[in-house]
């Protein structure tokens, strides 16, 4: 169990979370206190490079019981699947907003190139953003932005 720590609250609309240039660790979860008049938001993962052996990324939204503080409970948000690995330089934007896209997520992305997903529900008052590299071989490395924009 550790407490958690808020990246920050946002003072606009757009928080830049990360620009790693070539992050050669298991990677982490940012948590971002979200604002009470945020409707919806998108997280762009952009991953220009990648380096080593066996360079693969999993992106996944989580949270937390209302008026939990630490990452024992950690969830999926919206109890999304994990989105599919991304072995190559790729785009990922997740969407996440009630009525998005109608009843049902959309959550098929692919591993390289550009993905779109969508979450459909309301926003937690606590967002994690986990990021979790492989580092088999210790020799990979990924070069990446990390941002949520916003929307009231």
């Amino acid at each position: 169990m550790a407490a958690i720590t808020p990246v920050t609250t946002p003072v606009g609309t757009l928080l830049l979370l990360r620009d790693a240039t070539a992050q050669a660790n298991t990677g982490q979860t940012d948590w971002i206190l979200v604002p009470a008049w945020a409707h919806s938001f998108i997280c762009s993962f952009n991953l220009t490079a990648v380096a080593g052996t066996s360079p693969l990324a999993d992106i996944t939204l989580v949270t937390l019981p209302i008026g939990s503080w630490d990452d024992t409970y950690v969830h999926n948000l919206q109890d999304h699947t994990a989105f599919t690995q991304i072995t190559a330089a790729a785009h990922l934007e997740i969407q996440v907003g009630p009525g998005d896209t109608g009843a049902a997520n959309d959550v098929t992305t692919a591993g390289t190139g550009y993905s779109h997903a969508h979450l459909n529900g309301s926003l937690p008052p606590l967002l994690g953003v986990k990021c979790l590299f492989d580092r088999t071989s210790a020799n990979e490395t990924y070069t990446y932005t990390l941002a949520i924009a916003f929307r009231g």
